[in-house]
């Protein structure tokens, strides 16, 4: 039990950010502790104090985690449960209720400690400037509005970068695998990633024949993929080229599509 509590301990920390400073969760938890020792109100106690205190509770006992886990069979969600403290509300209602009648005062002094205490967001290297007001890649959308049929769905093949921004922009577009394949703790096993992402040298010969399994009507490669024919060898057409991808349609596959229609 205790090496499970160290552990909710580790997520605890590396979700509020004690790695680089914490400050904003040392925040969080003062507002807290003030309003346990001074917030009177029922209703605005519940909300507040016991509803926080509860959930950190029970993120932090032992007994909870492993009920969690068991019945989620993913361990690796455990910290979303911490979107449940509602940091923001419980840290400005409190800060502000300590500052009574200033304020105006406290507000511009609370604004500049949660500043000062915090980090500038785009200087992350896992944001970069939005493309469209998708905020996907372009390349994504322009391929999906190149494939996407105007009635129905149709099956395609796309490089495993490719799979979460498909997915998010359109539903029209159905993947013989999704998210799956690509979390590696998950140990999921697809005998048509294996062909498409495992090997240098895509094998053509099988790559076509699981992908007309589904069927898909469309494979899309990187300009740079090597295959061992290609795959105009076996129906397919090079559709169209979008920056660095090439779009194959399988001729077969829309045929057998167009006839059942």
């Amino acid at each position: 039990m205790w090496g499970i509590f160290l552990e909710s301990v580790v997520v605890f920390k590396n979700y509020m950010g004690f790695h680089e400073n914490g400050y904003l969760a040392g925040i969080y938890l003062f507002a807290l502790l003030y309003l346990w020792l001074t917030e009177k109100d029922k209703h605005r106690r519940t909300f507040f104090v016991y509803v926080p205190t509860l959930i950190l509770f029970m993120f932090f006992c032992p007994l909870f985690r492993k009920v969690f886990v068991r019945l989620m069979e993913d361990g690796e969600t455990y910290y979303r449960l911490l979107w449940l403290l509602q940091m923001s509300l419980v840290s400005a209602y409190g800060l502000l209720k300590l500052c009574g009648r200033h304020r105006r005062i406290g507000l511009a002094i609370i604004c500049v400690a949660i500043i000062a205490c915090g980090n500038y967001v785009y200087d992350s290297q896992y944001i970069t400037k939005a493309e469209n007001v998708y905020h996907l890649p372009q390349d994504v959308i322009d391929i999906v509005d190149l494939i996407e049929p105007e009635e129905g769905r149709i099956t395609a093949l796309v490089p495993a970068d490719l799979i979460y921004y498909v997915r998010q922009y359109s539903t029209n577009i159905e993947l013989p695998y999704g998210r799956q394949a690509l979390i590696a703790r998950w140990e999921f096993h697809h005998d048509l990633y294996d062909v498409m992402e495992e090997s240098e040298v895509i094998d053509t010969d099988a790559l076509v024949e699981l992908a007309r399994e589904y069927p898909c009507a469309y494979i899309v490669l990187k300009e740079n993929r090597k295959t061992t024919v290609p795959l105009t060898q076996h129906g397919f057409i090079l559709y169209e080229r979008v920056g660095n991808y090439l779009i194959y349609q399988d001729t077969q596959v829309i045929k057998a599509e167009f006839a059942s229609n």
